[in-house]
């Protein structure tokens, strides 16, 4: 990416933990409304400031298993390449509100709630498949019959709200799509998104496998030109066939590059955004720093070592014991090659900025009260009074220097406009209650 003519490099720092995390967008909440959970750690740039061309190097863990986002073994990196080559109705402002995307569609709304919930999206006309087809209510009924829950043969990961989904069908002409619901669905936004061409959703089959290695029809901004497991590069380039604000990128490169190694592939180039561990974050911030300053480095390796070890060294390498002489002096060579190569690596992530940001999502424990011992309600709510909610926050959020939290809602997140804490109506943590609805219920330790 490049910024008023020079190339600036940054590091990217996602953070995720147990039952505590505001949106990323919602830091930006004025004070007015809800107050978000963290200081936003961003740097805005408008979009004429970014010029045109080069490539962004991404890390990701591994190559994902599946490019087919609701099956089991999907995973981030899977919703990162889909987020660049699939549809996305809906994305969120920098205040985490929930935007209809128009590069998909001019409008979406719920126009009926009595006797049924009824959702009406009028698509864009412009968006097409990478085949040249229109996406259209094909492809939502494809999806919806595919993630419903009820064809045991498609192999998927999640059906939340496509389960409440009465039926999917067109509108008033091609462009609109009506979908009705069984079930009143609050979060009906976070539906079809990413949302794939009916050839993959259409049969169990083609549902399986045909989108795990590649992704042959797509309709975002970038499409895919390879996945290489063997270099661990999955390569997209920009669609030619793309009706909106081309990408300021030529190519997008996910890079598999492990949590340990990356501050390594940073130094060398081999990746230009990179979430961290707070480890490598702080090493990064430091040689932001240390940039321009003279004399040893304070950290890093023999910097914790004092004058009386440094002579208590010399002395043992000068010294009469040959043996004892001759393993100091080796490992005095080590720690002077070891701090000539930390010194340069230092140089050059100082080139790098660390920003610092709590992902859009959270993490939650379900409790399946279809059947077996979770269908009895008592004990469902002793499992909610045994957890202490502040404590696991604590010990995820606090050591990354983030706000230890727990979210109170998963219908928004802190600093969002429609937040509100309702945790309360199942009280603070209590063992001693949790051990008396245990009991009530009939069990003994």
């Amino acid at each position: 990416m490049f910024h008023d003519g020079a190339r600036r490099r940054s590091v990217a720092l996602l953070t995720t933990g147990v039952l505590a995390l505001p949106a990323v967008a919602a830091c930006g909440a004025s004070e007015e409304g809800n107050v978000p959970a963290a200081r936003q750690d961003i740097e805005p740039a408008g979009r004429d400031l970014v010029a045109d061309g080069s490539t962004l190097a991404w890390a990701i863990d591994a190559v994902p298993g599946t490019l087919n986002a609701y099956q089991a073994d999907a995973d981030g990196a899977t919703n990162r390449v889909a987020g660049a080559v699939l549809p996305a109705l809906f994305t969120l402002d920098d205040r985490g509100r929930p935007q209809a995307n128009p590069d998909y569609l001019e409008s979406a709304e719920v126009v009926e709630r009595e006797p049924r919930q009824v959702v009406v999206y009028r698509l864009n006309q412009k968006a097409v498949w990478s085949d040249g087809r229109e996406v259209g209510a094909p492809d939502f009924a494809a999806q919806w019959r595919a993630l419903r829950g009820k064809d045991p043969a498609y192999w998927t990961a999640r059906n939340a709200g496509y389960d409440r989904i009465a039926k999917v069908e067109r509108g008033k002409d091609d462009l609109e799509v009506q979908v009705t619901f069984d079930k009143p669905y609050a979060e009906w936004r976070s539906l079809f998104s990413p949302l794939y061409p009916k050839d993959v959703m259409g049969t169990p089959d083609s549902f399986n496998d045909s989108a795990r290695g590649t992704l042959k029809n797509t309709a975002g901004p970038f499409s895919l030109k390879k996945v290489d497991r063997k270099t661990g590069d999955i390569t997209l380039d920009r669609n030619p066939r793309w009706w909106g604000d081309q990408p300021k990128l030529d190519r997008l490169v996910f890079r598999a590059v492990a949590p340990e190694d990356r501050t390594k592939a940073l130094t060398a180039g081999r990746v230009d955004l990179a979430p961290l561990t707070p480890r490598e974050a702080e090493r990064i911030s430091l040689a932001g720093r240390d940039k321009g300053a003279r004399g040893p480095l304070a950290h890093g390796p023999g910097a914790g070592r004092t004058p009386a070890d440094a002579l208590m060294s010399w002395a043992v390498a000068h010294g009469t014991e040959q043996e004892a002489a001759a393993a100091e002096q080796v490992a005095r060579e080590q720690t002077r090659e070891a701090v000539a190569t930390y010194a340069s690596e230092q140089k050059s992530l100082g080139a790098y900025e660390v920003r610092k940001a709590l992902e859009p999502a959270f993490t939650q424990l379900a409790l399946n009260g279809a059947d077996g011992p979770l269908a009895d309600e008592r004990v469902r709510r002793a499992v909610a009074r045994a957890l202490d909610r502040e404590e696991l926050a604590e010990t995820v959020l606090k050591p990354l220097g983030l706000p230890a939290e727990p979210v109170g809602s998963h219908l928004a997140l802190s600093g969002q406009e429609a937040y509100e804490d309702a945790s309360g109506a199942l009280g603070q943590q209590d063992s001693a209650e949790a051990r008396a609805l245990l009991a009530e219920a009939g069990w003994k330790p």
